[in-house]
């Protein structure tokens, strides 16, 4: 025994101390970290602020479908890359979080969080992981937790991009899919790749984001103790990257325990039922008993942790439907494997009900894009693209009656709203003009090409295009009002065309981009970068240099689906049957033919990128598709104005002010405002020009 007493009682005392201390330091350093799953971790630690949806500590019974999913990711378990296609808000990010806190505290290692762009992925430590950290007393710096603190005096603290560990030398990096460099910049033990479905087929010429991931685990990997998460809400069928590496993996399903007869069941969108014309009353009939009915409040109890179950096993398909037996059997059977992919379903998800979702089904029906983004967003499946090109042939057949857009100057019965669609080309523009009703049923109004040339702003072709953006339409009744939206392509000779926007309230310069995932309008993609000065190739930061980003993609799938209703509703008719088909296309009788091979002339081909495949719209050969890009930027302004926003009220409302006869008095077929014809235009080579449509000045109208 040492003697510390002969240095003193005073000092040998605090020898004595130190030596204690630092004999417990070298043992919690000497001690492994103790066994835990990440299940427990977050049950034990996880913890919500008080304005959260769901404040206070983590719950598993809240969604317990998550406790197996946080369990592969635990360093003991075999599981090397899991895998998780969702819907929206299922709770996938959240056990992300989980995995991180119980990597900071338990198994500290440098890890790479993935996100489709740096600024998404910054965005996501602001808005989700700070604000865990700071409702998480384990994690909070402030309290001694796991996680740095930001600008430490010390300069070793966390970082806006990368989030460093209170142990070892562990640490968090944030990477968007569109940087080569943020991808390459690490070796790491862990990675979670956030939004997969987002992330480009090719990255700076440098391979799939994907690939790159790989090659920064490689190391870890090779020792047997790397750990991968993928999460995404899928989108193509055939093309999907989370939905292509769930294929790869054990391919899990979640088994709800039937609350009438004990069994378990996967459930499907075809076991959710309503009344007629009452979605809000959904409810599910499980297809084990087929007991009526079970209600969304009993989904919580049907929810066990262990109701995952690969679909294949020992080589065999495992039945949807299961006794409890069978099910405990087939569990036992079921391997650890080292790729894992779990099913997030919108029915099983413990954050929306089976009414929401039915609500929003409904809503959907009938437009091909809205029913993507339902089947991707809020079921959690991918989308499958069916059907081909629509005849184009059969469509010009559909021409209806001249509704006097250039003879009676009247606009046919049921428009109550129109819109004027724009490309731009060198030599000049073509315009489609289109009425729009309830149900997102469209008139083709007028389409036409103007000559000009169109790099100058104020010159050549824009002269024309502004008397003829600025012409008022005459509703039935003699009510005359001005085009309510104009959307002009800026893509091409931007300035000019921006100009043209400039110089009138109702226009908007927009920007068509590809991809499935944009939405119909969008505003936030820098347009224009500083060219001077310190920030000098930076973004601009002034509001309207953001542009307004159309996404052509899911215009064009929309666009399809109702040419397609609209040819069945035609064959319908003939036979006697009414329909109210949404998205029905009328055709004016003085439409040229090559508009209906124009509006038909792209298809969706499937590419390889990488050797990959890509499902994107391609033209056909020898066809030119100017007006079909004029009808996206139609079905864009149909947007800007919320079109599908307006209730029944408040279209008979619009109706009774536009229709309205003038004076008490309906005009005849004669009556009208004087016509003033804009200069006629010359044909472009093989263009045919159709006679110019009559301008109606209103006297009263503010926009002349």
């Amino acid at each position: 025994m040492f003697d510390y007493q002969r240095f003193g009682s005073t000092a040998g005392d605090a020898l004595q101390a130190n030596v204690k201390a630092l004999d417990r330091s070298m043992a919690a350093g000497l001690r492994p970290p103790r066994r835990m799953k990440v299940s427990e971790w977050a049950s034990a630690n996880r913890r919500f602020a008080d304005d959260d949806p769901i404040p206070g500590p983590w719950r598993h019974e809240t969604a317990p479908e998550l406790v197996e999913i946080m369990d592969a990711l635990t360093p003991e378990d075999p599981c090397e890359e899991a895998s998780i296609i969702k819907c929206a808000q299922s709770g996938g990010s959240a056990s992300a979080e989980n995995w991180i806190g119980f990597i900071s505290d338990l198994a500290p290692g440098p890890m790479l969080f993935v996100q489709g762009t740096l600024t998404a992925a910054l965005a996501w430590a602001a808005e989700k992981f700070w604000p865990m950290v700071e409702a998480t007393p384990k994690l909070n710096p402030a309290r001694g937790g796991t996680i740095r603190a930001q600008g430490t005096a010390d300069g070793d603290g966390s970082t806006k991009g990368k989030i460093r560990f209170a142990r070892s030398n562990g640490f968090v990096l944030l990477a968007g899919a569109t940087s080569a460099a943020s991808l390459r910049q690490r070796t790491v033990r862990y990675a979670v790749e956030d939004d997969l479905d987002q992330y480009p087929d090719d990255v700076e010429g440098q391979g799939s984001p994907e690939t790159m991931v790989d090659q920064r685990l490689k190391v870890w990997k090779r020792q047997g103790l790397s750990k991968r998460l993928k999460i995404s809400t899928p989108l193509i069928k055939g093309t999907s990257k989370i939905g292509r590496s769930y294929a790869a993996s054990d391919r899990r399903r979640f088994y709800l325990k039937c609350p009438e007869c004990g069994s378990r069941f996967v459930p499907e969108w075809g076991d959710i039922h309503w009344p007629d014309g009452a979605p809000e009353q959904a409810h599910l009939i499980p297809p084990c008993c087929g007991f009526d009915h079970v209600e969304h409040w009993q989904k919580g109890g049907m929810k066990l942790p262990d109701g995952w179950l690969s679909d294949e096993i020992e080589g065999e398909k495992v039945a949807r439907v299961l006794t409890e037996e069978e099910f405990k059997a087939a569990r036992g059977r079921m391997p650890a494997s080292v790729k894992r992919g779990f099913h997030l379903t919108g029915i099983i998800s413990s954050f929306q009900t089976w009414a929401d979702m039915a609500v929003e089904f409904v809503a959907s029906l009938g437009d091909l894009n809205k029913m993507k983004a339902w089947t991707n967003l809020v079921h959690g499946f991918e989308f499958e693209l069916k059907g081909g090109t629509p005849d184009y042939e059969k469509l010009r057949d559909l021409r209806e009656q001249g509704w006097g857009i250039r003879h009676v100057a009247m606009l046919p019965v049921g428009v109550l709203v129109v819109t004027l669609g724009i490309d731009v080309q060198g030599d000049g523009v073509y315009v489609e003009l289109v009425g729009w009703g309830p149900n997102a049923e469209s008139w083709t109004l007028d389409a036409r090409f103007i000559p000009g040339a169109t790099d100058v702003k104020g010159e050549g072709a824009w002269v024309d295009l502004d008397q003829y953006a600025r012409r008022q339409m005459v509703y039935p009744g003699g009510r005359s009002y001005p085009i309510d939206q104009v959307c002009c392509d800026a893509g091409y000779n931007t300035e000019a065309a921006e100009a043209f926007c400039r110089s009138h309230p109702n226009r908007l310069a927009v920007f068509g981009r590809a991809g499935w995932s944009l939405p119909i309008l969008g505003r936030g993609e820098n347009l224009r970068y500083e060219q001077q000065g310190r920030k000098a190739g930076q973004a601009s930061k002034r509001a309207e240099d953001k542009a307004y980003i159309v996404g052509t993609f899911g215009i064009k799938l929309s666009w399809y689906g109702f040419l397609r209703t609209t040819l069945k509703a035609a064959a319908d008719e003939l036979d006697g049957l009414i329909s109210n088909a949404r998205g029905r296309v009328h055709f004016n009788a003085d439409l040229p033919d090559d508009y209906f091979e124009q509006v038909t002339a792209e298809t969706i081909v499937t590419e390889t990128v990488n050797g990959l495949p890509r499902r994107t719209w391609k033209p056909l050969a020898g066809r030119q598709n100017h007006w079909l890009d004029c009808r996206v930027y139609n079905t864009a302004a149909h947007e800007k104005l919320m079109l599908d926003t307006l209730t029944e009220a408040d279209w008979a409302a619009l109706r009774a002010e536009r229709c309205a006869p003038m004076d008490g008095k309906q005009p005849s077929l004669f009556d009208g405002p004087i016509a003033v014809p804009i200069a006629p235009v010359q044909p472009k080579a093989g263009q045919e020009i159709l006679p110019p449509m009559p301008t109606f000045i209103d006297a009263g109208s503010d926009y002349l």
